[in-house]
């Protein structure tokens, strides 16, 4: 993780402490797991994470509160995306944390604009649509409310203004709380990248819901409220997982049971799905099918800038890992392969063809296409059971894109189509692969049918 040097962390480590003895003889709040570790931690960036009522934002702004009262002249703030959130949220909890050891002076009546100590520290408050003062000058720490509803430009900003030019702290940082989102998001990848600490908290945390033994009275009324919530929230919310979106279109997708390990068998049929992309990803699965009906996404190639014979040789390598060879191999594809431009009257099938993997046409049907996607992927209230998973191996962010899937506002029984941003990052290309693939499975399978090459493997 980005943090700072040994040496320093010792030495602020050290003198946080002390400065923490000193700064009020009012008895500290109970802190547990992530919410005591958020007291203590000197990243750089960190966030702390969880579902909902594990006492996040408390555990985040009692740290703010520390440091401000620690560092005489220190310029701190707490930002959220919209100013308008934050006077009826979490600056109430900010008028709590202040009160239980007090002398902090507010300006602004009831729509506060900073918060002034005793030792000449300041708190500035404000949010991205009105930065303002807030975010004009160098600051010592800046705390973000609900840091999932940035996105990671407004993050990098505001580090921009936590680079300890002109800080009076030892430890500069640029932290906040969240509720978990997609797996995909900005916070998971810059935790991923060894950037931002994530501090997970869970409900034994908030002593209000546990004394360490037991569930209190209102853990017990929170905890039902909680396990109530269905879908993407009940992950999130109650589970505290980082999976799917709002308006998920994939409500039974479920970690614990659609990601598997598993490699395909002799004697299993084995085919391929390809979804077209330059700008967007390519993407490239390989699919096998067990004799009782059960099917695996064995691996995906998915990259975007690449041309057709790069794309053909990490698909070479692919399939040799495999173990499965490429001739005959059966491959459905977008139809957008067979597109013929005034420049170019060779199509992406032709290029294809020319490396050795001949293409035909997938079904397309886009309605009936996301019906056989949630068929396979089984129902649980029903007692459907799953017959299509993923080796979360070598394709696991199939997974990612599957729960990024969310409904159209237009058409209600259809995916809403998401394209890639500049980065090839997000878009819908894995999604539109598998049912390819899927719709493959459907419309030809033939369990019985003999052998059509002398390999191990059946194809499709």
């Amino acid at each position: 993780m980005m943090s700072y040097p040994p040496s320093l962390k010792l030495k602020a480590a050290a003198e946080l402490e002390l400065r923490r003895r000193r700064v009020s003889h009012a008895p500290a709040p109970t802190f547990r797991g992530a919410a005591d570790q958020a007291q203590s931690t000197t990243s750089r960036e960190w966030i702390i994470s969880g579902p909902y009522e594990t006492g996040k934002t408390w555990a985040a702004l009692y740290r703010l509160d520390t440091e401000a009262r620690a560092n005489a002249g220190g310029q701190y703030a707490i930002v959220r995306k919209v100013r308008a959130d934050m006077d009826g949220s979490v600056l109430v909890t900010w008028a709590k944390v202040i009160a239980m050891r007090g002398g902090v002076n507010v300006f602004g009546g009831n729509k506060p604009q900073w918060f002034d100590y005793p030792n000449g520290a300041r708190v500035w408050v404000g949010g991205l649509d009105r930065p303002e003062k807030t975010l004009s000058g160098e600051r010592d720490g800046i705390y973000v409310n609900q840091a999932e509803e940035l996105d990671e430009h407004d993050w990098e900003t505001i580090g921009t203004r936590t680079t300890g030019r002109g800080a009076v702290t030892l430890t500069p940082m640029l932290f906040g709380d969240c509720n978990p989102g997609s797996e995909d998001h900005w916070i998971i990848r810059r935790r991923d990248a060894g950037v931002l600490t994530l501090l997970e908290s869970i409900h034994e945390d908030n002593p209000a819901l546990h004394d360490g033994q037991d569930w209190t009275e209102q853990g017990v009324c929170t905890m039902a409220i909680l396990d109530a919530l269905t879908g993407v929230r009940y992950q999130r919310g109650r589970l505290g997982r980082w999976v799917g979106a709002e308006g998920m279109y994939f409500t039974q997708l479920h970690p614990d049971i659609h990601l598997v390990e598993q490699d395909a068998r002799e004697g299993w049929q084995v085919w391929g799905a390809l979804d077209y992309g330059f700008s967007h990803p390519l993407s490239f699965g390989v699919f096998t099918q067990t004799p009782h009906g059960e099917i695996y996404l064995l691996a995906l190639h998915a990259v975007h800038k690449w041309y057709i014979h790069q794309h053909a040789q990490a698909m070479d390598e692919l399939l040799q890992q495999l173990g499965i060879p490429k001739q005959s191999l059966r491959i459905v594809a977008g139809h957008d392969c067979w597109a013929t431009g005034h420049d170019d009257p060779e199509t992406i099938a032709d290029k294809f063809d020319a490396c050795g993997y001949r293409l035909e046409r997938a079904v397309i049907s886009r309605v009936i296409g996301a019906r056989a996607v949630g068929e396979r992927l089984g129902n649980p209230e029903s007692a459907v059971a799953p017959t299509f998973f993923i080796d979360k191996r070598r394709a696991g962010r199939a997974f990612t894109s599957l729960a990024r899937m969310v409904h159209d506002p237009r058409n209600t029984e259809d995916v809403l189509k998401i394209n890639a941003d500049a980065e090839g990052r997000g878009g819908d290309d894995d999604y539109d692969m598998i049912r390819y693939g899927l719709m493959a499975a459907t419309q030809t399978l033939d369990l019985k049918a003999p052998p059509r090459t002398p390999n191990r493997w059946r194809q499709m």
